[in-house]
């Protein structure tokens, strides 16, 4: 997969309304890239024979989410 340009970066951003400043942009190029690099390598994982496992919400604590920590 080719690199990512800043220029895509900076289209990326605006399109999700994220601010980048050009001081930043070639920084977040950089880990964008590194960090799709990184996810390429699980598009070789045999993975047919996986069955999916269905992830639900701990409904446990208030408001149905997770207790905050200290609390029992």
């Amino acid at each position: 997969m080719p690199e990512l340009t800043p220029a895509q970066v900076l289209a990326l951003a605006e399109a999700v309304r994220l601010p980048v400043s050009s001081d930043d942009l070639a920084e977040v190029t950089h880990r964008l890239n590194a960090f799709l690099d990184a996810l390429a390598q699980l598009a070789d994982l045999p993975l047919e024979r996986v069955e999916p496992l269905p992830m639900l919400p701990d409904v446990s604590g208030p408001e149905g989410g997770v207790p905050p920590q200290g609390t029992p």
